[in-house]
């Protein structure tokens, strides 16, 4: 809901000493594919996280669609990935919304997929709701020829007009590198 995002971030900027209502999200509703839950009443805020899988992706040339990579496969797989580059439009504006763009990536995207398995097991143990070996695949493959990794983080994560730190992670959860893309340029 980018009109939603744009309006807790305005609300938040403004120093007020009312209540703003934050939205939240619980990953564990609906066997694992998630809901919204009960938003959090705060009183001003002195740093704000606002986190997500594709925070800061902008939209890239639709030719890289021509040899994307798995799981863009099919035809339609391209026009799905081409639909959901042209919506990245949609976003811009919550992006400039914000101060610093801090991305979070593993060596290998492909770690994603992998650690969201351990979680949802690890939720289903605890006796929460949580997804299948096979759903986890069918769901991060769906969001892989949205935005494919390759394709959209991977550029931002190199773009030091829009990055200001990138954090990479290696396949134990630990920091493996840390940069900023300034630093990187020639």
């Amino acid at each position: 809901d980018v009109e939603l995002g744009i309006q807790v971030l305005d609300r938040l900027r403004q120093s007020t000493q009312s209540a703003i209502e934050i939205p939240r999200f619980d990953k564990s509703a609906y066997g694992g594919a998630g809901d919204h839950t009960t938003p959090e009443n705060i009183i001003g805020a002195d740093i704000i996280l606002f986190e997500g899988w594709f925070v800061g992706t902008q939209p890239v040339d639709p030719a890289v669609f021509d040899r994307a990579p798995a799981p863009i496969i099919t035809a339609v797989d391209r026009q799905f990935a081409i639909d959901m580059n042209a919506s990245l439009q949609n976003y811009l504006p919550l992006w400039q919304r914000l101060d610093s763009l801090i991305v979070l990536y593993p060596a290998d995207y492909r770690f994603s997929k992998q650690w969201r398995q351990q979680a949802e097991q690890e939720a289903i143990a605890a006796g929460a709701g949580g997804m299948s070996n096979e759903k986890v695949s069918e769901f991060v493959d769906y969001f892989w020829r949205a935005l494919h990794p390759e394709l959209f983080i991977t550029p931002l994560m190199r773009n030091a007009e829009l990055v200001d730190l990138v954090v990479e992670i290696n396949s134990e959860h630990q920091l493996d590198r840390i940069y900023s893309p300034r630093d990187m340029r020639n």
